[in-house]
């Protein structure tokens, strides 16, 4: 489980703020966000069952930075949970720059379909820009978000804070309520 009293835990919150910008979401906007942040150190079938399930019953979508170890402070992959008429789907996802002052976009791990920030700032599937399919194209979202993120870090001590997403290593949702709410 990601600890509040370690240095991870603050890298890993200030990677979750600086996606969230890059995504295009403003972190002081007085409505809560249907798009949620989380992180967790590996994940399998019964963790995301949990998670989509809370994710379903909250009405939110969910970004999940997946670290490899407790001591890991920028994620190995994300996983998308989005909900759909039928339930939640659950798809790899990568960050994606499609140009130097746009939002980045999630594109999937098979390039073939990607996700953004729509109007109403919900998480939305759209039609896919040859862009965002270039390992270039993730490469410089990846530094963008990292060089926030460093930025970050000195504004994420002291545990978690509101509106932070983690999950364990049995699944279980720790949460605290957004500012907004």
């Amino acid at each position: 489980m990601n600890t509040p009293k370690s240095g991870g835990h603050d890298a890993r919150r200030a990677h979750a703020y600086a996606l969230h910008i890059h995504l295009g979401l403003p972190i002081d906007d007085p409505l809560p966000s249907s798009v949620k942040f989380a992180s967790v150190t590996g994940v399998d079938g019964p963790i995301l069952e949990v998670a989509a399930s809370k994710m379903a019953e909250d009405g939110q979508d969910c970004v999940i930075a997946v670290y490899p170890d407790e001591d890991t402070v920028t994620p190995d992959w994300y996983i998308l949970l989005l909900r759909q008429p039928g339930g939640v789907m659950a798809t790899k996802v990568n960050p994606a720059a499609i140009g130097p002052d746009e939002p980045l976009v999630l594109v999937a791990e098979d390039r073939q379909r990607q996700f953004a920030i729509g109007q109403s700032g919900a998480m939305e599937q759209v039609p896919l820009n040859a862009t965002a399919r270039r390992r270039r194209s993730q490469r410089r979202a990846a530094e963008r978000i990292a060089a926030s993120a460093r930025a970050l870090v000195p504004l994420c001590s002291g545990g978690p804070g509101p509106g932070d997403v983690f999950l364990d290593s049995r699944g279980s949702i720790v949460t605290m309520a957004s500012l907004a709410a």
